[in-house]
Formats: structure tokens, C-alpha cells, sequence
């Protein structure tokens, strides 16, 4: 076969493209190969870091992700140093570390987490991953009241660490409000003993103009709604409600909104199941637990139940108590005193242990709700009676062995309603009332020094306070 000039043409070209060809593949091996050797003797790199700036200071339990560019040897806790100190915990799967908090941290602060020694599988070298992570500002919602019965109502949103407020929502006779996942519910008076319910959508922090508020159906044609919480997770929120239809006020008691389902209130029965139809657990004060959709009631009998919202599982009997105070940040433990003192009250299991009174802490004639801050550490507002007859108030801060004044300046002739810690405990809101108005005093909870103030009610860190014994 006689071979033209084209094909002795296209050999040469074909046989060009395979050298290059082989040529390419031998560099790329030759790159790998000394890629290889080069991680082998450099050790794993930190290629991605994730977290959530702002549920690291509200929840326990929040972690930072650490992802390698390869995978890793399992990390042992020891290898893991936080600056500052924060207690935490360790775990690392494949090219991840996960370092999880126990508690929320302090706000707006930076935090350097190294990992020291890793060493990806069959390789000696070792590197130290570094990272720091910068943790939220803290800001307040607050109710601030119109004023003389005229305009409306407003609900702002206060930065601690810059002055000025941004409007939140506006409305006439609120009553009440709670966060609720990216909403707000918000409780009205609409006059003669009744209310209205809303959940009021927002957007980049303020009431979203593009979706419609929607008004609950109330259980009955006119009643009055307290005693407002919601569920960390937004999927339900409660109040306590009475029926004032006939002009008194009857089938007071605990309802459930199930935000997942049908929006409509279901009472909570006397055997701490919600469900159509039965009357209401009568309730002394309740809250959410942290963190659950759990809610601990004490009823009007001073029974504690723990009481699942959603329905999934039995209420648990705790036994009994004459106040509830709040829970600590764990949200595992609650608060309570019974007629002997005040005990922490494992919700896991029940069992009581009594809280530390030290001298000074509990002599004063008026002995007011206790803060908790910690497991160890509490606030609690304690009194004397003037010459006049009024109350000289002051905010006691308790540890296990000693309790000190904490130096709060007080509005004068004002009364404290309400002393509501921060969600990682770092500050309190103590809100106060007087001739003058209402006013709230953000403060540190160890110093008392003044963060912020703002003419309001209340703030929602109240929100999580257990609340109810206003309905008779």
C-alpha cells in the first residue's frame, strides 16, 4: 500500500501529541509526588473555620468547626488550648475538630483557639492550627410605652455598645412580647379585659412590611392573655389565658400555639397534656425550659410539672414549691423554694440540692426573686421598710461563701420589678418603676457598672423568667 504525502504528514503530528501528552502526565506526577513530600513535612493546614457569632453568647452547647485540608489523626482535648479560658469539649472526625462550649460565652470578645500536634494518618509531620473567632454584641429588645395613653406603643432594639434605638414594631395597648425564631409575638390590650395575640414576621431585624401580621384566633370570644413565652427553637409559644366572655374572668389556665401545625391555642389539661376540648392546667407561674419545648408549671395548687408542649411525651410530678424562681444556664436545673428554703432542682431526675445561703443573704425583711447566673453564683433583690412605709430595695450578689451589694445606682423612690440576666449572664437588665416611669438599667453582673439605659418596661431577656402569679 503506497502511503500518500498526508499521511506521512500526520504521523509526525500524532506521534508530537502523544509525547506531549506522556510529557503532561509525568510533570503532573512529578508536582504531586513533591506536593506529597512537601505536606509530609509541613503537616495539615486550616482551610475553613465555622461558627455562630451570635449563638455562641446565648446558648450552651455551641460549637466551632475547624476543617484541615486533609484528614487527621483523632485530636485529643489536651491538644486543644482556648484563650481566654472557656470551658469546653473536644471531637474531630475525618479533617474536622469541632471544639463545643459548655456555656455561652462573654459578648463581643475575641477568642484564639490552637490545636497543637496534628498529624494527618501516616505522616510524622505535625502543625498547630490556629484560629480566633470574634463572638456577638449584645443588644435589647424593649417595650417602650407610649406614654400618657396616647400613640402607640413601641418595641425597640438597643445596641449596648453604641447609643440610640431602631424601632422594632409599633402598635397601640402591648401588653407583652416575646422572640419567636424570626418573628415577634406580641400580646395587646384592646380594651374592657380583653386581648389580641400577633405574630408579626421581620426582616433584617424589623417588621418585615412585605408579609401580613397574623391575629390569632383566641379560644374565646374575649379574654385576657399573660403570662407570654416562647420556645428557643420557635416551634411553639404559650400564655395563660382566662375567658372573660361573661364578663369574669373563668377557665384561666395554660395554652399551647404549636407553630409547626394549625396556629390555633389548645389548652394545656390538668394531666399536662394539650388538647382540644379539656379545661386548662391552672398555673401559680411557668416557663419554657431552656432550650426544649418543655415547660415547668407550678399550679395554682403549688404542684411542679414538667409538662412536654408538644405532646409527644407524659408530664413528669416534681413535687411541689411556693415560688419559681428561673433556671440556671445549663437550662437543666431550676430554681425553687418551698417553705424550708430554696433548692436547685435537677429536671433530669428530680432530685433537690439546697442552694448556699451565706450570711447576709437571706436576713432582710423583704427577701425578693433570686437571678440565677450560674450554678454557684445568683442575684436577689432584698429590702427594709422605710419610716413612711416604702421599701429601700437593694440587689444583693450571693456566691457560695459571701454576699456583697451589688453597686447598682438606683432610681430614687423607684421600685425594682424585675432583675433579668443577660443569656450568658454577663449583664443583668434590672428594670424599675417610679412616679416618674418605667426605666431599664443594663449593668454588669459582677461590677453593677452602667452599660445602657432605656425608658421601657420591660426587655426580653425577661422573657425568660417564670411569670403568672398576676392572674388570680
Amino acid at each position: 500500500m503506497t502511503r500518500t504525502s498526508t499521511d506521512r504528514l500526520r504521523r509526525p503530528r500524532r506521534d508530537r501529541f502523544r509525547s506531549r501528552y506522556l510529557a503532561v502526565v509525568v510533570v503532573l506526577v512529578v508536582v504531586g509526588a513533591l506536593a506529597a513530600v512537601v505536606g509530609s513535612h509541613q503537616g495539615p493546614r486550616l482551610r475553613e473555620v465555622s461558627y455562630d457569632a451570635s449563638g455562641l453568647v446565648s446558648k450552651p452547647a455551641q460549637r466551632v468547626i475547624l476543617t484541615a485540608n486533609q484528614a487527621l489523626q483523632p485530636v485529643r482535648a489536651a491538644d486543644v488550648r482556648v484563650r481566654p479560658a472557656a470551658a469546653h469539649t473536644v471531637t474531630s472526625s475525618g479533617n474536622t475538630i469541632a471544639v463545643e462550649f459548655a456555656g455561652p460565652l462573654s459578648y463581643d470578645r475575641s477568642y484564639e483557639i490552637a490545636v497543637s500536634g496534628v498529624r494527618a494518618p501516616g505522616q510524622s509531620a505535625t502543625a498547630t492550627l490556629r484560629t480566633t473567632v470574634r463572638t456577638g454584641s449584645t443588644d435589647v429588645l424593649a417595650l417602650v410605652p407610649a406614654g400618657s395613653g396616647r400613640g402607640k406603643d413601641r418595641i425597640v432594639r438597643r445596641s449596648l455598645d453604641a447609643g440610640g434605638a431602631t424601632t422594632v414594631y409599633a402598635d397601640a395597648g402591648i401588653t407583652e412580647f416575646a422572640r419567636l425564631g424570626r418573628s415577634l409575638v406580641v400580646v395587646r390590650d384592646t380594651g374592657r379585659g380583653t386581648s389580641a395575640v400577633d405574630v408579626v414576621p421581620l426582616a433584617a431585624g424589623v417588621r418585615d412590611d412585605r408579609a401580613p401580621v397574623e391575629h390569632l384566633t383566641l379560644p374565646t370570644a374575649a379574654g385576657r392573655v399573660t403570662a407570654l413565652h416562647t420556645a428557643d427553637d420557635g416551634a411553639s409559644f404559650g400564655f395563660e389565658y382566662a375567658d372573660t366572655s361573661s364578663g369574669r374572668s373563668t377557665d384561666v389556665g395554660l395554652y399551647v400555639v404549636d407553630m409547626t401545625g394549625t396556629h390555633m391555642p389548645t389548652a394545656v389539661g390538668a394531666d399536662g397534656v394539650p388538647r382540644t376540648g379539656v379545661v386548662p392546667m391552672t398555673v401559680g407561674q411557668w416557663a419554657y425550659v431552656p432550650r426544649t419545648e418543655s415547660a415547668l408549671v407550678r399550679t395554682s395548687d403549688d404542684d411542679l410539672v414538667l409538662v412536654d408542649m408538644s405532646g409527644s411525651t407524659p408530664a413528669v410530678r416534681l413535687g411541689s414549691a411556693t415560688v419559681l424562681h428561673g433556671f440556671v444556664a445549663s437550662g437543666t436545673t431550676a430554681v425553687v423554694e418551698t417553705g424550708t428554703g430554696i433548692d436547685q432542682l435537677d429536671l433530669t431526675d428530680g432530685r433537690r440540692t439546697p442552694v448556699a445561703a451565706p450570711a447576709g443573704s437571706a436576713e432582710a425583711p423583704y427577701l425578693g426573686r433570686i437571678a440565677p447566673l450560674t450554678d454557684r453564683t445568683y442575684l436577689r433583690v432584698v429590702g427594709t421598710v422605710r419610716a413612711d412605709g416604702t421599701l429601700d430595695q437593694r440587689i444583693l450578689r450571693v456566691e457560695p461563701t459571701r454576699a456583697s451589694r451589688l453597686a447598682v445606682t438606683l432610681p430614687a423612690e423607684a421600685g425594682v420589678t424585675a432583675v433579668c440576666p443577660s443569656p450568658n449572664g454577663q449583664f443583668v437588665a434590672v428594670t424599675t418603676r417610679s412616679a416618674s416611669g418605667d426605666l431599664v438599667s443594663v449593668v454588669d453582673a459582677t461590677t453593677g457598672a452602667l452599660e445602657a439605659s432605656v425608658e421601657a418596661s420591660t426587655v426580653d431577656w425577661c422573657g425568660a423568667l417564670p411569670t403568672g402569679d398576676e392572674i388570680g
